[in-house]
């Protein structure tokens, strides 16, 4: 059992923590306070305190949650055989960072998780190579035939996709624009394998 699922076995700190995005998402973590994440929760602020001694804790944790289960979710997406090899990878990556696009909370969330590198240490850092490395894995097991080869290895194409879907995510409007974007640079890579 991931520690993710362990905090949401527990109704009031799956409460809490849910609430925790939403109000570090719209304030960030240096204006957000341990009262406000207590009354988006619906507990008092000693409860809160309970849980987790301090903000950076309850950042952690709120962090983690998010991480992993957008972890999860993309590998539950590339299990998925029924879909084709390239719309797992389109599926993937926007359960990775499709929900970080079409909303403000959203975007804040995703902004707060790129520059929390004092609060969250290597957490992030970790949380993309961990990505990296099951897209990659999807990629060398799953590749349809005449794709991968000594030139064009997983890896390429791991890193070719990973790097282009960190920028789409920040610069396409919608999420179906950020799905095209990737199926279109999966076109690209079949041509190039021919």
């Amino acid at each position: 059992m991931s520690s993710v699922e362990m905090e949401y076995d527990d109704p009031k700190r799956a409460a809490v923590l849910a609430a925790a995005v939403g109000v570090f998402g719209r304030y960030g973590f240096q204006k957000t306070s341990m009262e406000a994440v207590a009354k988006a929760a619906g507990i008092s602020r000693p409860g809160l305190y309970l849980m987790f001694p301090n903000k950076e804790q309850l950042y952690r944790a709120t962090m983690q949650g998010v991480m992993e289960r957008a972890q999860a979710a993309m590998k539950a997406r590339f299990a998925d055989a029924a879909l084709s090899f390239d719309e797992r990878i389109v599926a993937g990556l926007d359960a990775l960072m499709g929900p970080y696009i079409d909303t403000q909370v959203a975007r804040d969330l995703n902004e707060l998780l790129e520059n929390s590198g004092p609060q969250l240490g290597s957490m992030f850092h970790d949380y993309q190579e961990r990505a990296r490395a099951t897209l990659r894995a999807h990629i060398d097991d799953l590749a349809p035939p005449g794709l991968l080869d000594t030139e064009l290895t997983a890896n390429d194409v791991m890193d070719l996709l990973f790097s282009a879907a960190l920028t789409w995510k920040s610069t396409s409007a919608t999420r179906d624009e950020f799905r095209e974007r990737i199926r279109r640079a999966l076109r690209l890579i079949h041509r190039t394998a021919r």
